[in-house]
């Protein structure tokens, strides 16, 4: 063996035993859900959330799914900090400001695949009509700061 293809070849297999000692470390989530743990999100009534990475109520990244039911209304609120938002499933729509229009009109249907950044501090709402599954990513902490007191009977 010329000292060519020790020189390639010893690298070129440590990396390949290092890249399959990575790739058994990848655990992927499917679209669907349905591999996850929901848990009830007690500051919504009657919604569901699972994490996927990271933990929200701490410093880092962090990605949630929350899953609405249908016909279901999320009072207007901020964040401290940037939102990143993918639709999973169903149809949220999303307004700006301090007080719910639940005129498709005046509101964003977001539909499945649909991603919007939403800068911390930025006044929203939402609505569904059918069961939703919005995926949430940011570096946290993360929470809700409601402009007005959180109406129990959301939905």
């Amino acid at each position: 063996m010329t000292k060519f293809n020790k020189f390639f070849l010893l690298p070129a297999f440590i990396f390949t035993l290092t890249d399959v000692s990575h790739a058994t470390k990848l655990h992927p989530i499917p679209h669907n859900s349905a591999s996850l743990t929901w848990l009830d999100l007690a500051s919504l009534p009657g919604t569901k959330y699972a994490v996927l990475s990271g933990d929200p109520g701490k410093k880092g990244f962090f990605t949630v799914r929350l899953k609405f039911p249908a016909d279901y209304k999320v009072t207007p609120h901020y964040h401290a900090i940037t939102e990143y938002d993918t639709i999973i499933s169903g149809t949220y729509h999303l307004g700006a400001g301090k007080h719910v229009d639940m005129n498709p009109a005046h509101t964003l249907a977001l539909n499945p695949g649909t991603f919007i950044k939403i800068p911390a501090k930025t006044i929203h709402y939402g609505w569904t009509r059918e069961e939703t599954i919005l995926q949430i990513s940011g570096i946290g902490p993360w929470g809700a700061i409601y402009v007005l007191p959180v109406d129990k009977t959301q939905k």
